[in-house]
């Protein structure tokens, strides 16, 4: 026998997710905006809290809405099919974490080359480029990156190694545009030691982890990349078409 009281409440939260949906399509609830305390908005949906965090768990999970812990629930911007997700040679942690970015703090160690580093690249040489990222809003630091990049690679030769900046605009941008192909890898990890240390801004001490691998026109691995984003700040989105 089915239980009407079940769907009745299933069919409850879904009404209530569609009234929100609609209150931000019509501008009620415009892209970064806060939406009422959940005491509040529950009030004037006429639902329970209960039905009314059901559907802000849905919004959430579609990538409609986002809860900030503390402050509250707010719309998230429009993100433009046509140059987002993981299928584009780009940064994939710009494509994927929600959380603000406003500044992004690099710093370069340079070091000699290891069992590791000939691993993961394949060959060996004399130098290693080892290279953090921060990538911050303010003070808080929302996601990170470690990179190994290889100094062998020729276009490197173009760059001044001592300006920060310069390396952030290769690592960001240009690396992408030259590069053949990459592969990345998705996981969820959590927090260690390393990661405490630097910093980073999570509540639940978990990870979504894409370790990138990207190739020059001649097969060779010319750097590798390890994203970190919280868990609660991020969306892997890719699209795809015939």
């Amino acid at each position: 026998m089915e239980n009407n009281r079940s769907k009745e409440k299933a069919a409850l939260y879904a009404e209530v997710y569609n009234k929100i949906l609609e209150m931000i399509k019509s501008g009620v609830y415009p892209e970064g905006s806060k939406l009422l305390t959940e005491p509040a908005l529950a009030k004037e949906l006429n639902v329970g809290r209960s039905t009314l965090r059901q559907a802000l768990a849905l919004l959430q999970e579609d990538g409609i809405i986002e809860a900030r812990r503390g402050v509250g629930n707010f719309v998230r911007k429009t993100i433009d099919i046509n140059s987002t997700g993981l299928e584009k040679m780009e940064n994939p942690l710009i494509k994927s974490c929600t959380a603000p970015i406003s500044d992004i703090e690099v710093n370069v160690v340079p070091g000699i080359s290891t069992q590791y580093t000939e691993r993961i690249f394949k060959r060996k040489m004399p130098v290693v480029l080892a290279i953090h990222r921060y990538y911050k809003n303010v003070e808080e630091i929302n996601a990170y990156c470690f990179t190994h990049l290889s100094t062998d690679y020729p276009h490197l030769n173009e760059i001044d190694l001592e300006e920060s900046e310069n390396i952030l605009q290769f690592l960001e941008n240009d690396i992408y545009r030259l590069a053949h192909s990459r592969k990345i890898e998705i996981k969820i990890v959590s927090a260690t030691d390393n990661l405490k240390n630097n910093r980073i801004a999570v509540d639940n001490h978990q990870f979504q982890l894409m370790k990138e691998s990207i190739v020059d026109r001649t097969g060779e691995v010319i750097a590798v990349n390890k994203f970190y984003i919280p868990i609660d700040k991020s969306l892997i989105k890719v699209f795809s078409s015939n």
